[in-house]
């Protein structure tokens, strides 16, 4: 499968998620070019004589009425979308989404219902290109919409490029799978995941790797499995200890598991969750720090996930003691 990837922010605008919504209702928005955020984008060097410039003016006009859709490809040692600077400039500083689409079915899709004039693949250069008497209308476009400056070349882009602006609808099966930026809101995804669910899409979670500048995508299993290994009862509060099963265990999973843990209770409790049985002699028998070893300082901020007190049941510390 060719695939082609689209960054989302998900701000509001008019009250709505606009590019949940538009994810949801099938819809892409090719945009006039003309608002696009390259000051150069669509800029050739046209020939010099009158002549040619009243042959080549009339094909470059007609051409700024197109609409543009902008996907960006991942590169060779790439497995997911995990270019920070397209998560930071179009998903909304890592808090949006990022759409991964099967380009052979959207652009075959809108090649056979839209006025889709061409496929794209974007080359930099650090020159204008130069339109020529002797180019056609295929090598114009290319000249015209498919070469940037060396400046955008980490966007690895690719473009649809219709010829009229505005929402087109794309076949639902186009999108095979949605990743969520590192600092999206439970709210947010949660959305997302209910009005994409039953069209067979995968769901990833997008993390920093620990002590490097590199980013990593789990694949939501939406699994809570969990075991009590540790109760206390207090005479006003529930003390519980959850040995937890499950691979997921970003910030929002870990909030979402404890939120669904707490419906079952009927007392205050605080919670603690921990993802390796060696931890819970360490917190059963919490002592100061100098006092402990190494092995079990390593142990404790490595496998006590997540933290919420009775106090504050809708607060969740993930990993406390690792920060």
């Amino acid at each position: 499968m060719n695939k082609a990837y689209k960054y989302r922010a998900n701000i509001v605008i008019d009250g709505k998620k606009r590019d949940t919504d538009q994810l949801s209702k099938n819809i892409l928005y090719a945009a006039d070019m003309r608002k696009l955020n390259d000051p150069f984008e669509g800029s050739v060097e046209l020939p010099k004589s009158d002549e040619h410039e009243y042959w080549v003016t009339p094909i470059i006009q007609k051409l700024y009425n197109v609409g543009i859709y902008s996907l960006s490809k991942l590169k060779n040692n790439e497995t997911f979308p995990c270019n920070e600077l397209l998560w930071a400039h179009y998903a909304n500083s890592h808090t949006g989404f990022c759409i991964e689409y099967d380009l052979d079915k959207l652009s075959n899709y809108a090649q056979s219902n839209y006025d889709i004039s061409h496929v794209l693949h974007v080359s930099y250069a650090d020159e204008r290109p130069k339109v020529s008497e002797n180019d056609n209308i295929i090598q114009v476009q290319k000249k015209v919409f498919g070469t940037k400056s060396l400046a955008w070349e980490y966007e690895n882009e690719v473009r649809l490029v219709f010829e009229k602006y505005g929402e087109k609808t794309v076949p639902e099966n186009a999108v095979t799978a949605i990743y969520f930026g590192l600092k999206i809101s439970l709210e947010d995804r949660r959305e997302i995941i209910k009005r994409m669910s039953g069209r067979g899409i995968d769901f990833y979670q997008v993390e920093r790797i620990e002590n490097l500048y590199q980013l990593k995508a789990s694949k939501l299993l939406f699994d809570y499995s969990h075991e009590i290994v540790n109760f206390e009862q207090m005479p006003t509060v529930d003390n519980y200890m959850i040995l937890y099963k499950s691979a997921n265990k970003d910030e929002n999973t870990l909030m979402e598991f404890i939120e669904l843990f707490r419906k079952k209770l009927r007392r205050p409790s605080n919670i603690t969750v921990i993802d390796d049985i060696r931890a819970k002699p360490i917190l059963v028998n919490y002592k100061p720090r100098k006092l402990m070893s190494d092995e079990e300082i390593e142990i404790m901020a490595k496998h006590w996930i997540a933290y919420s007190t009775f106090g504050a049941p809708d607060v969740v510390w993930t990993y406390p003691e690792k920060w």
